[in-house]
């Protein structure tokens, strides 16, 4: 009994043996393949498995597409506080992914332009979002000197340079914005003004020219409620011409605005001092000898110049093409207007009425 069950041990035991080496064999392909393909190392010792490193890159890159998600929301917000993106009204709608977002609030710039004809209105109250150059040229009919009573047709040219909200230009001036946050700006400004020759009119005859003025000066310019801007100026003449002061003070309202027509409007006053008013309005003894007595002695002082209205529209006619039609009236005021220049031989009721076509470009500068 005791040497079958000797036997019984031995052969139960051999039986196991076989079968755990069967096994062995059988599985010992798939472990080998798998250790081949996907080696399963302690990380203590080896550091992580291939798997782990793929889930951990992944991981690190949704954590990256977060981030940048969010940098570019915040640079967003931070331009829409600095330096809002704006919809080229004058120039037409710009092409938006988005169609049902409302633009009411993004159409309006940061007022660092003039009037195309009355120092601040539609070409740079509704400036494009993007660096610009615009340029066009129309009729336009005004006097031929300022405050005179006789009208001329001439050629009237009309650029507009625009990069980002920094610098701006116009047939008005050029200004810098070196300051701004928000919905403010102010910079430095220079503008060139044209001369008046005594050969313009025969009214002028004895007064001699006035040469071609450089003014330099500073501007501030905001604008609020999405449809109104307000701007000043204040420039001075340098070394030619009338070598005096000049304020210039403007409010510009968004009307009325389609896809296919724009409106807006401008109301200004102007304020000069002594030696510009001298220069353009006074008569000298010399002068009125020169003239033969045909205009009396007068010395204007400083005081406001004019105060005045335009409306300037805007007609979309095709692809960065725009038809650009205005009108301005002027009341001069004061003293100013008590000139035998303006009073005999003037009117103080001054009208400018043109038109521009207009062609838009974009540099896209960064």
């Amino acid at each position: 009994m005791r040497k079958y069950t000797r036997q019984s041990k031995f052969y139960g035991a051999a039986g196991l043996v076989v079968i755990s080496l069967s096994f062995a064999a059988i599985a010992a392909p798939a472990h080998a393949q798998q250790d081949i393909d996907e080696p399963q190392l302690s990380p203590m010792l080896f550091g992580e498995t291939e798997k782990e490193r793929r889930e951990k890159i992944r991981q690190e890159q949704e954590a990256q597409e977060k981030a940048r998600l969010i940098s570019d929301e915040q640079e967003r917000d931070h331009q829409d506080l600095d330096e809002p993106r704006l919809d080229p009204l004058v120039f037409g709608p710009r092409w938006r992914d988005d169609e049902d977002e409302d633009l009411t609030g993004s159409r309006i710039s940061l007022g660092p332009e003039d009037n195309n004809r009355g120092f601040f209105s539609a070409f740079n109250f509704l400036t494009p979002e993007e660096t610009n150059l615009s340029f066009g040229l129309g009729p336009v009919y005004r006097p031929d000197y300022f405050g005179s009573d006789d009208y001329e047709y001439r050629p009237d040219p009309q650029v507009y340079i625009k990069v980002k909200n920094f610098v701006f230009l116009d047939d008005s001036g050029a200004d810098i914005a070196l300051f701004g946050f928000s919905r403010f700006r102010a910079g430095p400004t220079l503008r060139i003004a044209r001369r008046r020759d005594q050969d313009d009119n025969p009214d002028l005859f004895g007064l001699g020219d006035v040469g071609t003025t450089f003014e330099f000066g500073g501007f501030a310019a905001t604008t609020f409620l999405d449809r109104f801007a307000v701007k000043a100026k204040v420039r001075h003449g340098l070394k030619t011409g009338h070598r005096g002061t000049i304020v210039d003070g403007v409010l510009t309202a968004l009307i009325f605005r389609s896809d296919l027509f724009s409106l807006s409007t401008t109301a200004r006053a102007s304020w000069v001092g002594n030696r510009y008013a001298d220069a353009y309005f006074s008569v000298t003894p010399a002068q009125s000898a020169r003239s033969g007595g045909r205009l009396p002695v007068y010395d204007a002082n400083a005081g406001f110049r004019d105060i005045g209205v335009s409306v300037t529209g805007y007609v979309n006619i095709g692809d960065r093409w725009s038809f650009n039609p205005y009108a301005t009236y002027s009341y001069v005021y004061g003293e100013i207007a008590k000139t035998p220049i303006i009073a005999q031989f003037g009117d103080r009721d001054q009208f400018t009425v043109g038109v521009h076509l207009m062609r838009q470009f974009n540099f896209n500068i960064k």
